[in-house]
């Protein structure tokens, strides 16, 4: 039986390894918009947002927070 991993919330999307949308919980493929330094594209620049597993895109804007997989 796998064990489900606890989610901490409150995270910025540098560490994030899953979305939450609504109140669904989505876990992250890939990001934009994030630069090497952690910095993030300001909203003129593009915004930056997240990738799900599943290829559902969420704009920085739609997300309503990141969440970190705890090991």
């Amino acid at each position: 039986m796998a064990q489900e991993k606890k989610l901490t919330s409150g995270v910025s999307v540098q560490e994030a390894t899953h979305v939450k949308v609504g109140s669904k919980v989505f876990k992250i493929a890939s990001k934009w918009g994030v630069g090497p330094n952690g910095s993030l594209a300001k909203p003129s620049e593009g915004g930056f947002g997240v990738v799900t597993e599943s290829g559902r895109r969420v704009y920085m804007m739609d997300a309503h927070s990141y969440l970190k997989e705890e090991s």
